[in-house]
């Protein structure tokens, strides 16, 4: 099986299979077809591996929600009566964990034992998202949810669009605004001013288990900067690797940062992020990002450990926000820049809960 076949194959599945089946029985029918929301195929990525559960000719049809309570057990009818066993080799039907209810179709969505399944824009907004976007997203949203639940309607691909509710919805997700990113920015350079020193303390004190940890942690923030800075959404932890190796920069970023993780000791291993840290704020100052900085080496009280000066690149970022309210923010960023549980980022309810509290503490209006 090669890689980053099922998006095609749900592709093929629709144009062969289940459009024909609408267009026989409900010609006039405005409809849309995706393949969208959960799943590696959405990021490219599957692979023989992930086949094993919940995996197969699937599509998400989009009705229009006027018509959807009268027209969708219909329309499921057919699909159940039409469909075949198989396509290409693979089961229609299989078992999963994350198909719409079946048998009410007054929620906005229906489903069934088999890969077609019936929503509403609104309704798969409610079930993947918790809540509906039906006007552009507020600041708060943006640094309510992790770029993995952006991924889940940005991600796949649309095969046919009548009325282009979906369509709309993607193109107001596709990224973050400018402000948005370079808060996000900043923030990602606030994350490894963090621990900026503490490679070097740890290593010198002989804890070289610790040293070693922070330097993966180091490197993961690194990684998510040069996601930041090539626009690019970061998938959950699974796929982070393989997203970030796709990347235009990552030929020559992912050598240093390898070099990193293989150091025998502590020396090495600033040595090495010093040289990865130079090269991504070159890197922006190379693509023009407003308020991108040369980087300068820095200590903390005398203290032989070296470092780029991230909070200077950090201040020179967040200088170029022109949202008042934005700039003023404290480093802490969105949801999966000081959240780590991936059960909490996962669910968008938790992540956006979380955020609005922060925000709140941040504003003086939280619990003291």
């Amino acid at each position: 099986m090669a890689q980053g076949i099922g998006i095609d194959l749900s592709q093929r599945f629709y144009e062969k299979v289940v459009g024909p089946i609408l267009h026989d029985n409900f010609p006039y029918m405005s409809h849309a077809a995706a393949r969208v929301g959960l799943g590696s195929e959405i990021l490219r990525f599957d692979s023989e591996v992930s086949a094993d559960h919940d995996y197969g000719p699937c599509v998400q049809l989009f009705l229009p929600a006027a018509s959807f309570p009268t027209i969708a057990p219909a329309v499921m009818k057919a699909l159940d009566s039409s469909l075949p066993l198989s396509f290409e080799g693979w089961p229609v039907r299989y078992s999963t964990n994350v198909r719409p209810p079946s048998g009410d179709a007054g929620a906005g969505m229906l489903g069934s034992d088999h890969g077609a399944e019936l929503y509403t824009v609104a309704a798969w907004c409610d079930r993947f998202w918790g809540r509906q976007f039906p006007n552009e997203l507020t600041t708060q949203d943006w640094l309510s949810y992790s770029e993995q639940t952006f991924l889940t309607v940005t991600g796949g691909a649309v095969f046919r669009d009548d009325f282009g509710e979906l369509t709309s919805l993607r193109k107001r997700m596709a990224y973050f605004p400018r402000d948005v990113w370079l808060y996000k920015l900043a923030a990602q350079w606030g994350r490894i001013a963090e621990e900026r020193a503490f490679v070097g303390r740890a290593g010198d004190a002989g804890d070289d288990i610790g040293s070693r940890v922070i330097a993966a942690r180091m490197v993961g923030n690194i990684m998510r900067l040069a996601m930041l800075i090539e626009r690019r959404y970061a998938p959950y932890p699974k796929w982070f690797g393989t997203a970030f190796s796709r990347l235009d920069c990552a030929s020559e970023l992912k050598p240093m940062l390898d070099q990193v993780m293989r150091a025998e000791d502590w020396k090495a291993r600033e040595a090495g992020l010093i040289y990865a840290c130079r090269f991504v704020a070159e890197l922006q100052i190379a693509k023009g990002i407003p308020g991108a900085s040369a980087p300068s080496i820095s200590s903390i009280h005398s203290r032989p450990y070296q470092f780029v000066d991230s909070l200077a690149v950090f201040a020179s970022l967040r200088s170029s926000i022109e949202d008042e309210e934005l700039r003023q923010l404290p480093e802490f960023g969105a949801a999966d820049q000081f959240l780590t549980s991936n059960f909490v980022l996962a669910v968008p309810a938790y992540a956006s809960a979380a955020t609005a509290s922060l925000l709140k503490l941040a504003e003086g209006t939280g619990p003291e």
